[in-house]
């Protein structure tokens, strides 16, 4: 297997942009916290939790503007088509039992390949948690990765190596235009290691391991009970406008991950009874808003009517403005405007995977409608009009479904309250 990770790739620098700009689409609000912790011009890993499949991948591209290499479980690269895209995105795949015991031994070179991009200066990217999951909590984690490490710091000699944990918060996995939140958190040194790493490799791989499951899980909002998730969970998002108050915190999407963080630690540190009862109100809670049938995120908002004026007032003023050249608008990117997220969730049986199913097919449809409807105007018309329909097919991708955000608040005030 040739190793072309690190390599220079003209088509992944031209596209990449364009693949960055679908992700901040993708969603509502994107807020990144921490850069400040990366060891910029350092060699460094990228150890992300794992809740949202291609996603969390995407997302961890936004905290950089260079190129990060990843690994990924092998059967994801099954279909040859979302092969090609992973293997433009610089993923490669590592193989697990489960895909056979014949395929094990090609780990040996993709971990050599891995470990040849960190000493290029390429950041890497591993999920630690070897494998997805849809709940705001932290798997234990493998110890592929820390190998890794260990083998590139041996290399690096007196050179550092760092692993960068990194907290993601989706309001929602599978519904379009949530909010997520990224939090950055100290580098891990791989270098404190190695002395044990030399004597014991086994021992020191469990330490860095267990350093790193203390990071992420300062990083991320983890629901320690796993019996009482839901419930947990649940009181999270009933006491998170009580939190933002006590914490002097602003009500934003970072301001409601910070808030639902600290009341997990705190539920934590309670006794079992209190506990009890406190999760028995997050039960009760969810059931009401369940029956008023709205998310939990958007009751745990702190919606009110007069957010609900601004809404509409901002549709309307949002509207008006696109009134003169409305047809234009619309054909200029019809995409947008399709329930893509509808087919997804028909297609696809792995929840995990809808949205990034769905990101997949809006992000190729609008890129080919936008370009074709651009050549057909160029050729029809002109070559500014041309231009100008590729402004406004990026421009619709990116208002338009802030739009129906806004629409969607607006029903689900009108529901809620």
């Amino acid at each position: 297997m040739k190793n072309t990770l690190a390599d220079f790739n003209f088509f992944y620098t031209f596209f990449r942009p364009f693949v960055d700009y679908g992700t901040y689409n993708h969603y509502r609000n994107v807020v990144i916290r921490g850069r400040n912790n990366i060891p910029w011009g350092e060699h460094y890993i990228f150890a992300p939790c794992h809740q949202n499949a291609l996603m969390d991948a995407l997302l961890v591209l936004l905290i950089t503007h260079r190129p990060v290499a990843f690994l990924a479980r092998a059967d994801i690269f099954s279909n040859p088509t979302i092969a090609s895209f992973l293997n433009f995105l610089r993923i490669s795949p590592v193989y697990r039992i489960r895909d056979g015991r014949d395929q094990l031994g090609k780990n040996e070179e993709v971990f050599n390949n891995s470990r040849d991009v960190l000493l290029k200066g390429m950041p890497l990217c591993l999920m630690a948690e070897g494998r997805h999951n849809d709940k705001h909590q932290m798997l234990p984690l493998v110890k592929g990765m820390f190998r890794i490490a260990g083998e590139t710091q041996k290399r690096l000699g007196d050179k550092p190596l760092y692993i960068v944990p990194v907290g993601i918060d989706y309001d929602e996995y599978q519904q379009p235009y949530s909010n997520v939140c990224i939090n950055i958190g100290k580098p891990i040194a791989v270098q404190d290691y190695m002395p044990m790493y030399e004597e014991n490799e086994p021992v020191a791989l469990n330490q860095m391991r267990d350093a790193l499951a203390v990071a992420l899980k300062g990083q991320m909002h983890h629901v320690t009970s796993k019996e009482e998730y839901d419930a947990e969970y649940a009181y999270c998002h009933m006491q998170t406008q009580a939190t933002l108050k006590e914490l002097s915190l602003s009500n934003t999407p970072w301001g409601r991950f910070m808030a639902r963080k600290h009341i997990s630690e705190q539920l934590a540190n309670l006794t079992d009874e209190e506990r009890a009862t406190h999760l028995a109100e997050g039960t009760a809670w969810a059931q009401q808003v369940a029956e008023q049938g709205v998310p939990l995120w958007f009751a745990s908002k702190g919606w009110n009517w007069g957010k609900t004026a601004l809404s509409v007032l901002g549709v309307l003023t949002t509207l008006w403005l696109i009134l003169p050249i409305w047809k234009y608008w619309m054909l200029s990117n019809l995409i947008v405007y399709l329930p893509t997220h509808l087919l997804a969730k028909k297609l696809i049986k792995d929840t995990q995977f809808r949205s990034s199913v769905n990101y997949g097919i809006r992000l190729f449809a609008t890129f080919f409608y936008i370009l074709i409807a651009a050549i057909v105007m160029a050729l029809t018309h002109s070559v500014a009009s041309g231009l100008t329909t590729i402004v406004l097919g990026m421009l619709s991708a990116h208002v338009t479904p802030r739009i129906f955000m806004l629409l969607r608040d607006i029903y689900y005030s009108l529901k809620y309250n």
